[in-house]
């Protein structure tokens, strides 16, 4: 045999080893033209789908917000001036018993709505078995797009201890594939460490592996454990970040937010109402093109959009499909058309 003879045939026998790879890959063009789903949420800016920790110490009131959350999604109604996107909630109380929670409910006065929240009291682990009860509950009740742990720990086998990090980052893997699989938010209570820490996410029970595995973390802190005034930290990975100042109300048996970032609300609020007003003034409640013919149009009405790019416009529009469908009843699409992305308005109201 010869070399050139030897290097055809290793060259050959690379090619398929190569074919036998594993590795499902996409380049950059096709990814970039990819319509792909926007990022949808339960509660509006603040909370999207995916899996989230809620973490506090004990007694601090993380209870609480958490079922506060899960009634604004069952009634449709708004946390903090955020909108909730109406749904089906799976609340797993498993520090529960049905006095204590027909009590607590009924001090947050939520009646309307209620029909769409199913209380657990009881699960097996991880390790025994809640993956596949949460997963087959889910597909008997397609409409829950929340999913409360109340609290992580009483679902955490015994397996995941043996290597802290290694456990904690397989076990939120196991919550973050079915939050995907469903397309819906999992927010899981757990506890906060005692000591000094950098930041507030640091404080999160467990390993780096914890925080570092789900889609977001949010951390009510106190200064002091009897105080009615708290922080909330909020540290998603597909959305910017937030910090509330929050107090409790003892009548209501509600967080309250102390101060509120008008500027940010307002300019969502007004983003949105631009499209809708459009659509609405359109023959037949319809419109089609591109995004930058889109911009061109609603920045000679609408001044807050003077600074926005194209590129920004077309994202916020994206991130906006949920809220503009569900609240304002207005159908948005988009394709590739000629090389260019088009964008398809109609307005069908809200059922």
């Amino acid at each position: 045999m010869n070399e050139l003879t030897a290097n055809m045939k290793t060259e050959e026998a690379i090619k398929e080893k190569i074919k036998e790879s594993r590795f499902e890959s996409i380049n950059g063009k096709d990814l970039m033209e990819m319509d792909l789903p926007p990022l949808h949420y339960t509660i509006s800016t603040i909370l999207p789908h995916g899996f989230f920790i809620l973490a506090g110490g004990a007694k601090v009131g993380k209870s609480w917000l958490a079922e506060q959350i899960s009634y604004a999604v069952a009634s449709g109604g708004q946390i903090w001036g955020y909108q909730a996107i109406q749904s089906e909630v799976l609340y797993l109380g498993l520090e529960d018993t049905v006095t204590r929670l027909q009590s607590r409910f009924e001090m947050l006065e939520a009646y309307e709505g209620m029909e769409n929240i199913h209380f657990v009291l009881k699960a097996n682990s991880i390790t025994s078995g809640v993956e596949e009860d949460i997963r087959d509950y889910l597909t008997l009740h397609p409409n829950i797009k929340l999913v409360v742990i109340d609290t992580l720990q009483h679902i955490r086998g015994n397996e995941f201890v043996k290597n802290i990090y290694a456990g904690d980052v397989e076990f939120t893997n196991i919550l973050r594939q079915i939050s995907m699989e469903f397309d819906l938010t999992i927010l899981a209570l757990t506890h906060t460490n005692k000591g000094k820490h950098d930041d507030d996410i640091s404080k999160i029970s467990g390993s780096e592996g914890m925080a570092g595995g789900t889609d977001g973390n949010w951390v009510l802190t106190k200064s002091k454990r009897t105080d009615t005034r708290a922080n909330l930290t909020i540290s998603n990975r597909d959305t910017e970040a937030f910090e509330f100042a929050l107090e409790f109300d003892k009548e209501s048996c509600r967080w309250n937010k102390l101060t509120r970032d008008e500027s940010v609300v307002n300019e969502k609020e007004r983003f949105l109402h631009a499209i809708v007003n459009f659509i609405k003034a359109e023959e037949a409640h319809h419109w089609e093109g591109t995004a930058t013919e889109l911009l061109t149009i609603l920045q000679a009405r609408e001044p807050i959009l003077v600074s926005y790019s194209a590129a920004v416009f077309s994202k916020s529009l994206k991130a906006a499909q949920d809220s503009l469908r569900e609240i304002y009843g207005v159908s948005y699409v988009s394709a590739f058309h000629n090389k260019k992305k088009w964008i398809t308005l109609d307005y069908i109201e809200v059922k």
